[in-house]
């Protein structure tokens, strides 16, 4: 099992690729929006309409074809988030071997930056993540502190 040093990073004006255009892949864009990443996001087609109103809103740029290996250049971070596993793998392949950060959604094997389940507060962040990759726990934790901090 890998291990994952938990980490704070600055995102602002960062170039992050998102590949893929359904509602896993508007959670990661949201995400990264909210931490001031520049993002473009690649995919043939736009299933989550949302991502067609960031587009529209100037605030995603916005490429509609198949991803190539040539688009992982000069990336900070990549989000593989299409509902194709072996794509998704190729992402990480290609982004790992050039020492990217590449999130990836459909395994806890071939991904080098996981997401985590985060709770803002006025004078805090808390960020967590459990060993084996489960967001739904994390998720779970992270309720269960916020529900601690309201009492």
């Amino acid at each position: 099992m890998k291990k994952y040093f938990p980490v704070f990073i600055d995102l602002s004006n960062k170039d992050v690729l998102v590949v893929g255009g359904g509602k896993i892949a508007y959670r990661k864009i949201k995400t990264l929006l909210d931490y001031g990443a520049t993002i473009e996001v690649i995919s043939p087609q736009i299933v989550e309409k949302k991502i067609q109103i960031l587009f529209e809103e100037k605030k995603i740029s916005l490429t509609l074809r198949e991803f190539k290996e040539e688009d992982i250049n000069n990336r900070f971070l990549i989000v593989g988030a299409t509902d194709d596993k072996e794509l998704n793998k190729k992402i990480y392949e290609l982004g790992n071997s050039k020492n990217i950060l590449v999130n990836n959604i459909t395994t806890k094997e071939d991904l080098n930056a996981r997401f985590c389940a985060v709770h803002r507060g006025e004078d805090f962040q808390v960020a967590i993540s459990t060993n084996e990759g489960n967001p739904k726990r994390a998720l779970e934790l992270k309720n269960k502190i916020i529900k601690g901090l309201e009492k």
